[in-house]
């Protein structure tokens, strides 16, 4: 005994202990550290819909159109420059200032206010569409990630069912034709499981190309459950409510409002623009010199005379804007024909979504309600009287194969119930559930 505690207490085992204390401390860390890397990998709707927001390229390059639209407002705003002339002969100074009447600077402003607007419109509509395609797309990880667990699920029970028969087999209860009708059938579940994984990482690619490859990593995993979310409007709360809230339609309407702005700039351009000015005159005998020399001031007997005068302004006798007046209006009816059509179109996609949503959540309801229990009811049944000798082989596969299809099916509904509620909250264009 004493022997072997000055053997533990020896330097060398203490330095083995530490170093494997220390191994262990550096296992754990990593596997720690992994597993909070792995959970970092997950991300929910929202935290996607965000990066995708912040990062996608046609958003941000429909950005820049606000941008160039506020450079256009201060290019509106701007007056005409005061204009310098001097003559070395006659008028020694002169400042002559342009002056816009008839309304035409405010005009002008409205109009290009009215195109900013145009653009944060524009600009919502397109952020509306492609988020309503990103949603497709994360409901389709979604769906295929349910699958994937279903399908994991149904092979594992399935071999069980398997080895269970085996034993069956084996005791002379079935025969080997039926044995191997059984396990024949594996190779669905097998297929299945291949196909939820295709389909997985199919969507992923999906969403990684929508949010950007660099702002997803290559080995990521969806949050999230497909779910009723439930809906209490009616057609014509939603049809109002995107009456309100449809950025397209808002850009028609304002679309009408800038034409109108437009006329009221054509009919005020048929009035010319006065120019006044100022000027100092100074006359005298010049010095001498060479021909090309003329001095700022000419020296000798002068005189000097100073002026406030209307300079010119051209007379509207045969071009008074003719032309682009009746353009503009010929403009103008175009954009309220244009933000009708836009007010139907609303009310038309609207009543499309809803109809196909009422369509997808009956159908969930029916699963919900009938086809899942009946589906697992029939398959219990089907088990119990073919191990008690009540039931063929078929008669089980058949059962087996209802309820997989009835699974997936399911599942299949609830992805196609969520696309349509995001259908319609796009074609709403506002938030149509709490």
């Amino acid at each position: 005994m004493r022997r072997s505690h000055k053997v533990l207490n020896h330097p060398s085992a203490i330095c083995t202990r530490s170093a494997v204390s220390f191994a262990l401390f550096l296992i754990t860390a990593a596997c720690l550290g992994t597993a909070a890397f792995a959970q970092q990998q997950r991300f929910t709707w929202e935290q996607i819909r965000d990066k995708f927001l912040s990062a996608n390229p046609t958003l941000q390059a429909q950005a820049q159109s606000i941008e160039s639209s506020r450079a256009g407002e201060i290019t509106a705003g701007l007056r005409p420059n005061p204009q310098f002339q001097n003559d070395t002969t006659s008028a020694t100074i002169g400042i002559y200032q342009e002056f816009e009447i008839a309304g035409k600077r405010p005009a002008r402003v409205e109009s290009a206010r009215l195109a900013t607007s145009i653009s944060r419109t524009d600009f919502a509509n397109a952020r509306r569409t492609l988020v309503f395609n990103l949603r497709q797309a994360f409901v389709a990880a979604l769906l295929a990630k349910s699958d994937l667990d279903l399908a994991r699920d149904n092979l594992s029970n399935y071999q069980k069912v398997i080895d269970l028969n085996r034993l069956m087999l084996e005791q002379g209860a079935i025969s080997r034709g039926d044995f191997l009708k059984i396990e024949l059938q594996m190779l669905q579940f097998q297929t299945d499981l291949d196909d939820a994984t295709l389909a997985l990482k199919t969507a992923k690619a999906t969403l990684r190309a929508l949010v950007g490859p660099s702002n997803l990593p290559q080995d990521f995993d969806v949050q999230g459950d497909l779910r009723v979310v439930p809906l209490e409007r009616s057609l014509a709360e939603l049809q109002q409510l995107a009456l309100a809230h449809r950025p397209d339609l808002k850009s028609a309407e304002t679309g009408r409002d800038k034409a109108l702005a437009d006329l009221r700039l054509a009919k005020a351009n048929r009035w010319p623009n006065p120019t006044i000015g100022t000027s100092f005159l100074h006359t005298g005998n010049e010095i001498g010199g060479p021909s090309w020399f003329q001095p700022f001031y000419p020296k000798g007997s002068v005189s000097n005379a100073m002026g406030l005068a209307l300079a010119s302004i051209s007379i509207p006798l045969f071009n008074r804007n003719q032309g682009e007046v009746a353009r503009a209006k010929s403009e103008e009816l175009r954009a309220d024909f244009l933000a009708q059509a836009a007010r139907n179109q609303v009310l038309q996609d609207v009543e499309t979504a809803y109809a196909s949503f009422e369509s997808s959540r009956e159908r969930v309801r029916l699963y919900e309600q009938t086809y899942l229990s009946r589906a697992k009811e029939s398959l219990d049944i089907e088990e119990f009287s073919f191990r008690n000798g009540a039931a063929s082989i078929l008669d089980l596969l058949d059962a087996e194969r209802t309820y997989r299809a009835t699974q997936l099916g399911y599942r299949q509904q609830l992805a196609t119930y969520l696309t349509n509620l995001a259908q319609l909250e796009t074609a709403v264009g506002a938030p149509v559930t709490p």
